[in-house]
């Protein structure tokens, strides 16, 4: 049977033992009186005890150091994971304009028949706050951009001048939209009654001049050679012609939606 004598034995053996791996070296009197004896007290229990309790706890201490030394590292990784991949940027949000909206403008460049051609494009500010909802989606003083479809100068026999236009870019925070409006269209007054004065006025010059040469023949004769003469100044002489000032106001209808970013 295994004895309490042997159990001693055992722990004897293990005492020396634990003893020759922490102390360096270990004490050979301590050692002698363990070989010696049969019988272990109490304190030498405790000891080994102790001993073997500081030895568990610095290998659970060593374990947790490890551990915690993993688990920071993988929390600054994921940390400068984080850092070096930048934040989504938000998404866009748009306001529309709708098809009919209308929009008033003041020109900012001067337009004449007489100068400007087919083609030619111009500009204008807009003239007041456009909302969308409760929300000003075009501030006042937003650039817009024109462009004429249509000039013709106004005939030396016949024709009045005309003009035609349309908004083709608005901008609005540093972006452009292209627009889709309704074209306007002008064209000058007629000056019939003026080149009927200046014929009338012609052949009462002529006439007057005639009757001084030559009597009542002379009158005729001279009458219709001023009117010849009146009307050889109209037809050198151009109709109006249709021009327009920077801050002449115009206004515009959208013929499709627009659609405006607010953020």
């Amino acid at each position: 049977m295994y004895s309490v004598e042997n159990t001693f034995d055992t722990f004897n053996i293990l005492f020396i033992k634990v003893c020759n791996a922490v102390l360096h070296p270990p004490d050979a009197t301590c050692v002698r009186k363990l070989k010696g004896r049969r019988t272990m007290s109490r304190i030498h229990y405790l000891i080994l005890g102790l001993i073997l309790l500081l030895t568990a706890a610095c290998g659970d201490m060593e374990q947790s150091n490890v551990a915690t030394d993993e688990t920071e590292a993988a929390a600054e990784a994921q940390e400068s994971a984080r850092q070096e991949t930048p934040p989504a940027p938000p998404q866009p949000r748009y306001a529309t304009l709708s098809a009919g909206t209308v929009i008033p403008v003041r020109l900012q460049d001067p337009l004449d028949t007489a100068v400007n051609q087919t083609g030619d494009t111009f500009r204008a500010v807009v003239d007041e706050d456009i909302l969308a909802g409760n929300r000003v989606v075009v501030p006042r003083g937003s650039l817009v951009e024109g462009k004429l479809t249509y000039v013709e100068r106004s005939g030396r026999v016949k024709g009045r001048a005309a003009m035609s236009m349309q908004f083709i870019n608005l901008h609005v925070d540093s972006r452009t939209y292209s627009l889709q409006t309704e074209i306007l269209s002008f064209e000058a007054e007629a000056t019939k009654s003026e080149d009927a004065t200046k014929v009338g006025v012609a052949s009462g010059i002529g006439a007057a001049i005639g009757a001084i040469a030559g009597g009542g023949k002379g009158a005729a004769i001279g009458a219709a050679v001023g009117a010849g003469a009146g009307g050889a100044t109209v037809a050198a002489t151009r109709g109006k012609e249709l021009q327009y000032n920077p801050e002449h106001p115009f206004q515009f209808t959208l013929n499709e939606d627009v659609q405006i970013r607010i953020r």
